[in-house]
């Protein structure tokens, strides 16, 4: 959204924004020929940022898999343009797009090519590089197969990057017992945490790595020290489920792989505390997960990658001897004090009513420090329904979200929090009851993120990227310090380093495309302008705030509620890649 003459005026009267400010230049990432929509992750002090394109262009197809191991051409051949050039590996941009969404929608199935929808570069404003995660090179495509699903989390001046990836997608052929020939596809491992050192990947092995257990790899600081969460412990279901596996007359007719994949199949997604959330919900979490506890974990590591110890760090409480239910710590981040932030778990619920939705039954999560093996709460639980601490500084500076009500409906707010002086701020959005989400703290102690821009009804409101100063206690939108004639709308700031640079994702208008590229023409000859979000780098300067004076039919984007439920689902499935990663 672009400022009025007026409100340029006001900012300066109100002094929520210095007079001589650091403004900042636009530079998207390098990705336009990947993907049309690319997710900003995280910049680090080299300047090195990490961005997850969706769906991107030109995915190897597997046209024997795909005729032999499905059942597409006999329920959709006749939908194609060309289905004999189709057979033959020979695509038309309409074709292979249908076929792609074919594939990646198949992740489920017992046979067939996988397609993921992610995958994640490291790159500056000029270059970049895949991070494959668990993916590997193959003969059939001589690259990798793009069925690893690889989030890059947070990097270190370019040299370590870390993050969760899936285990690559196997072929295992199995005789069945009428003597047929069945080609299972299924990922090898459930979600690992791995670091990337000099184009080599490791594997940031859980505690309990049952069936390959389950982790998450978050942040790096500048000692190798990298923080997550991981599988401490399962049920003896798991260890029975196994048994069933390994009996060749209990696991019926399909081979022994496939019927672990059974086990530890199912996704991971907590979401930040603005969304409801339940433990024990396969909703949110597969069934292999909640049947163990996860610990937050900090990994040392040494210059190779290599782990030279694990810590772990436990619940907040003490569950039943008998207890069956799923509870965790999470961390998210963590400074070169080697302090770790997150969540926990507290075992007991709460009742919460959010926008457009009755009072609800949720667990409950609050802040943690990780520190000394110990766990311990941040904030006073009684002042808050949920919070979440989900990034720290050098200068011991914790941000991240409490869930408070106003007028009975709940949404986050940001805090700050100092371990060392126990100050606490929680200062207000661009309106009282904005929401606000924090995303990183700079050792400058600036914090970044996104904020509600309207007082609506709506459940998904429209947001801007903002940055919050503690020491002035300024709260901008990012979008007041961008030339006016900038294309981008910032919508959500992810990360900042000590440069003060920032990667965030912008709204733009583009043309459709296919699969390939290639933008659609429609019947009239014209490409479709639709909303894209894209990841893009703010570098920062010093200047004075421009003032925008531009007139009411110029404003790029309506600002109708259908309008901002429609960034608000492209967002989210976007961000969805979160086992994905909505959070540093």
């Amino acid at each position: 959204m672009k400022r009025t003459q007026l409100a340029a005026a006001v900012l300066l009267a109100t002094g929520s924004v210095s007079a001589v400010a650091a403004t900042y230049s636009v530079t998207p990432l390098p990705l336009e020929d990947k993907s049309r929509n690319y997710f900003a992750t995280s910049i680090d002090n080299a300047g090195k940022m990490l961005a997850t394109v969706e769906s991107e262009y030109n995915p190897p197809v597997d046209v024997e898999q795909l005729e032999d191991d499905t059942t597409f051409f006999d329920l959709y051949g006749g939908s194609l343009e060309n289905e004999d050039d189709a057979r033959q590996g020979v695509f038309t941009d309409a074709d292979y797009t249908f076929i792609v969404s074919y594939l990646i929608s198949n992740q489920s199935a017992s046979v067939g090519q996988k397609l993921t929808s992610y995958r994640t570069y490291m790159t500056d404003t000029n270059d970049f590089d895949l991070v494959p995660g668990l993916d590997e090179v193959t003969d059939k495509f001589d690259d990798y197969t793009q069925s690893v699903e690889a989030i890059g989390q947070d990097s270190l001046n370019g040299n370590f990057i870390v993050g969760d990836s899936t285990g690559l997608v196997i072929l295992d052929e199995y005789e069945d017992e009428d003597g047929d020939t069945i080609n299972y596809t299924y990922p090898e491992t459930t979600q690992q945490a791995f670091v990337q050192s000099s184009n080599n990947t490791s594997i940031l092995t859980p505690v309990d790595d049952t069936l390959g257990g389950f982790a998450s790899a978050r942040a790096i600081n500048s000692n190798l020290q990298v923080a997550g969460f991981s599988t401490v412990s399962f049920l003896d279901t798991v260890d029975d489920a196994i048994e069933i596996c390994e009996d060749d007359e209990l696991r019926g007719d399909i081979p022994e792989g496939r019927c672990y994949y059974n086990i530890y199949a199912g996704d991971f997604n907590v979401p930040r505390i603005s969304s409801y959330f339940v433990t024990n919900s396969t909703s949110f979490m597969s069934s292999f997960i909640l049947a163990s506890e996860v610990n937050a974990t900090i990994w040392q590591i040494d210059v190779n990658g290599d782990i030279i110890s694990t810590d772990t760090f436990p619940l907040l409480f003490d569950p039943d001897e008998d207890s069956t239910t799923h509870y965790f710590t999470y961390a998210y981040d963590i400074n070169n004090q080697g302090i770790a932030v997150g969540e926990g778990l507290t075992g007991d619920t709460v009742t919460i009513t959010r926008p457009n939705s009755s009072g609800l039954t949720e667990s409950e999560r609050v802040a943690t420090v990780f520190r000394d093996g110990e766990t311990v709460e941040l904030l006073p639980r009684e002042e808050n329904l949920l919070s979440q601490a989900i990034a720290i500084n050098d200068n011991n500076w914790v941000t991240g979200a409490v869930l408070r009500a106003s007028s009975d409906i709940a949404r986050a707010r940001l805090f700050a929090y100092n371990l060392d002086t126990t100050e606490q701020v929680y200062p207000d959005g661009f309106f009282t009851t904005s929401a606000v989400i924090a995303n990183a703290i700079n050792n400058n102690n600036i914090i970044v993120g996104k904020a509600d821009i309207e007082a609506t009804s709506d459940t998904l409101r429209e947001t801007h990227a903002f940055m919050y100063d503690i020491e002035t206690e300024e709260f901008t939108d990012l979008n007041d310090l961008i030339s006016c004639d900038s294309d981008y709308e910032l919508v959500e700031a992810l990360d900042i380093n000590d440069d003060d640079e920032i990667i965030a994702n912008a709204r733009i208008k583009k043309a459709s495309t296919y699969i390939t590229g290639v933008e659609i023409i429609n019947s009239e000859g014209e490409t479709v302008e639709v909303d894209s979000i894209v990841a893009v780098k703010l570098t920062p300067s010093t200047g004075t705030i421009e003032d925008c004076d531009v007139e009411e039919e110029d404003e790029p984007y309506e600002r109708s509620g259908a309008s901002s439920s429609q960034l608000g689902l492209l967002l989210l499935a976007g961000m969805a890649f979160i086992r994905r990663r909505w959070f540093k």
